[in-house]
């Protein structure tokens, strides 16, 4: 048998799968331990016996089976037909014939149904006490049959070579096992031939012959396990390079994902830093020789506290916030709207929105942070920390929501805005040396742009952080409505639970 023949054998039928229980059980057996599997790994070595066994004795099996087709066409030939062939003297009295066809066909159906080598529950102890009770069995009556053919003045050298070929056939052993059977058959073959032979030559002879082909069957078993054992190694051998293979693509494919994912947050990073700075420039404001103007000046621009901390001549002022909440607001359509009418009507209206928007602000006692074009951004929480910031800017997203409703009936523009909310951390301080501004960073504020920029047009979009912090109020329930919209994707952040809130009736 080739190495193909092998490998084909091992993946072509689950009966050499071996179950846990099965591989546990083999591991007790002490003669396991001292056969030599080379070139198996010791750690394949329980694997590599079930198997070996199982596909042993399942060759056993079909070897009866067909030793039985082959003694009914036999009995057929000579018995029932009284073909005049060479055996025509021992067919006349053909009982043992009968007798070692019912025993045949009877072991191999009561070894079919022992030998049950497709249940991962079968013993394995019980596996191989049965198999070597039906191998000694077809043995003995094997050697019954050459005796009467023996008796009969019949050689029995042919028939006993094709009986030891098909019981053997492509046998799988070890030499200590092959030797063995080879020296048990050649024991019982020797008795026989002594026993019932007259001519010593012939003697002789049938005993030459026989043992001939039992060193010929036992070492075929040896170089068929050798064999064997290296095509099971090399199997071996390529799963586990497949195996490595598929972790290390794996491990690859994660490290190619990541480097992309840090590549779009240093991009996004980049973006934002770049939109802070152009901010800055637009948001600056020229300081005025006139000490009066330029306070008011700078109590628009900046808190009151950070504006008299930054007159006292504190040159860097950074603090840090653990929970804010931040807005942010972008008119729906406003740069088509702004493409088709003239500059001066396109700033009144701005003007006029965002005046509003500033009067909300303060009536709220919520921090304005920013404007860029027609994007609105405000927070909640700094920089005197509040409870309830978070209420605060719900509450003033809904009144931006009806101002913008009020403008549109009253000039017949169809305005509406879209607006983000996110609550967390962030780092709040003011950048810059001529024109300087008070701004946020952190991914709150990331979070909170993500929840405008995915949201929808005339609805307020919170995150489940700003969802929680409002609906553990039992009080809340009854100012605000809450719509689940489920896990979307946002960019830069994964799959988000986002929820719209509206006002109660």
């Amino acid at each position: 048998m080739n190495t193909t023949s092998h490998h084909n054998t091992l993946e072509r039928s689950s009966i050499y799968a071996t179950s846990p229980k099965q591989l546990e059980e083999i591991r007790g057996f002490g003669w396991t331990r001292t056969v030599k599997i080379a070139p198996v790994p010791e750690k394949y070595r329980y694997e590599f016996l079930s198997a070996m066994l199982k596909q042993n004795f399942q060759r056993m099996v079909t070897g009866s089976k067909f030793a039985a087709v082959v003694i009914g066409i036999l009995i057929i030939l000579f018995d029932v037909l009284h073909l005049p062939l060479q055996m025509t003297e021992l067919m006349e009295e053909a009982s043992a014939l009968r007798f070692a066809l019912f025993a045949a066909l009877t072991l191999g159906y009561v070894s079919g149904r022992h030998l049950r080598l497709d249940d991962p529950n079968r013993s394995m102890l019980q596996f191989w006490i049965w198999a070597n009770i039906f191998r000694t069995a077809y043995m003995l009556i094997a050697s019954w049959l050459f005796y009467t053919i023996a008796l009969n003045n019949e050689e029995i050298d042919g028939p006993f070579a094709v009986f030891v070929c098909l019981i053997s056939a492509g046998l799988y052993a070890n030499a200590g096992y092959t030797i063995a059977l080879v020296v048990f058959n050649a024991i019982i073959y020797g008795v026989i031939i002594f026993i019932t032979g007259t001519d010593f030559t012939k003697q002789i002879s049938l005993l030459f012959c026989g043992y001939a082909v039992l060193a010929s069957v036992g070492f075929s078993a040896v170089t068929l396990f050798r064999s064997f054992a290296q095509e099971f190694a090399m199997t071996k051998q390529t799963e586990e390079e497949r195996r490595i293979a598929l972790e290390l693509n794996e491990h690859l494919h994660n490290a190619n994902e990541e480097i992309q994912r840090q590549m779009s947050l240093l991009s996004e990073q980049a973006r934002e830093i770049e939109i802070a700075n152009t901010m800055l420039q637009e948001r600056g404001l020229e300081l005025s020789q006139e000490r009066d103007k330029a306070e008011r000046l700078l109590h628009n621009i900046l808190p009151r506290s950070i504006a008299q901390r930054l007159q006292a001549g504190e040159e860097t002022i950074a603090s840090s916030f653990d929970n804010v909440s931040v807005l942010f607001a972008d008119i729906v359509g406003f740069t088509q709207l702004a493409a088709t009418r003239p500059a001066a009507e396109i700033v009144s209206m701005l003007n006029r929105i965002f005046s509003a928007f500033d009067i909300f602000s303060e009536q709220y006692n919520l921090e304005k942070i920013k404007t860029i074009g027609d994007a609105y951004m405000i927070v909640g929480g700094l920089p005197e920390p509040r409870a309830d910031h978070c209420v605060a800017v719900v509450r003033m997203a809904l009144e931006m929501h009806s101002t913008m409703e009020l403008l549109s009936k009253t000039l017949n523009i169809p305005l509406s805005v879209r607006i983000g909310i996110h609550t967390g951390s962030v780092v709040a301080g003011v950048i810059g040396k001529k024109k300087f501004a008070y701004d946020l960073w952190g991914d709150t504020v990331n979070t909170a742009s993500r929840m405008e920029s995915h949201g929808e047009a005339g609805k307020i979009h919170i995150s489940d952080a700003v969802y929680c912090s409002l609906a553990q109020t039992p009080s809340n329930q009854a100012l605000f409505l809450f719509e689940e919209r489920g896990e979307i994707e946002i960019k830069g952040k994964g799959k988000m639970r986002t929820w719209f809130v509206a006002q109660a009736q």
